[in-house]
């Protein structure tokens, strides 16, 4: 008797593997950013191109929908103009790369070609941030109590400027195509911040107002599933 249940119960748990193996799909993707910085405190930013890279989980709980998960390298960020110190004008990116983590509800739709449309938040850990190819600059520390004391030299990393997390919200849409044995997804995507991404200056108590804003045009291959 208990060596029949443990072959049941070995049986339904095959089946179970089985039935969420058949609802599982994953694969690569990858895409173009076309990234921009907005808020009150971003005056004359300009698009940045960028790029993501990663991969994907999508769980079908139904025919219409699922739930896909991503880890993504990102790149987001825009361009500046600046005066330099011989009265030129010059542009400049401030370029942001994050390792970020989309979980999004997606819907699908359509007879002969499936689309799809998705929603969710997005969790952006903050991986690197640069200014015109710099990640650092150097500033001067003085001793206000003995201004006949040399300056010591400090370098200081423009990742101390943005916090290390980004939450933000991203929605989107596209279209699922054959190729040959498997899928290709071809999507449009546009993710923004929910909160400022900048810490707080040493001469405000209040963060400036930075926010991440990115179009972004990916395609992934669909591998699993029925």
């Amino acid at each position: 008797m208990m060596k029949k249940l443990q072959i049941i119960i070995l049986m339904i748990a095959i089946g179970f593997s089985m039935s969420a193996m058949a609802q599982l799909t994953y694969g690569p993707r990858l895409g173009l950013n076309l990234a921009n910085l907005s808020g009150d405190d971003t005056d004359d930013s300009k698009m940045l191109i960028g790029f993501h890279i990663g991969g994907f989980g999508n769980y079908e709980i139904n025919e219409m929908f699922s739930i896909q998960g991503e880890l993504l390298y990102d790149t987001k960020g825009a361009k500046y103009e600046f005066t330099d110190e011989d009265s030129n004008k010059k542009t400049a990116p401030v370029s942001l790369s994050y390792l970020n983590i989309p979980i999004l509800a997606q819907a699908t739709f359509g007879e002969s070609t499936k689309f799809f449309g998705e929603l969710g938040p997005t969790f952006g850990f903050l991986m690197g941030a640069k200014f015109d190819g710099e990640s650092e600059f150097t500033t001067y520390d003085y001793d206000p109590n003995d201004p006949f004391s040399p300056p010591v030299e400090k370098k200081v990393k423009y990742k101390e400027f943005y916090k290390g997390m980004d939450v933000g919200l991203a929605l989107g849409g596209g279209v699922f195509l054959p190729v040959g044995n498997m899928k290709a997804s071809i999507g449009l995507r546009y993710a923004f911040s929910l909160g400022t991404i900048a810490e707080k200056s040493d001469f405000d108590d209040s963060s400036p107002s930075v926010k991440n804003s990115v179009i972004s045009i990916n395609l992934g291959l669909v591998f699993g599933g029925k």
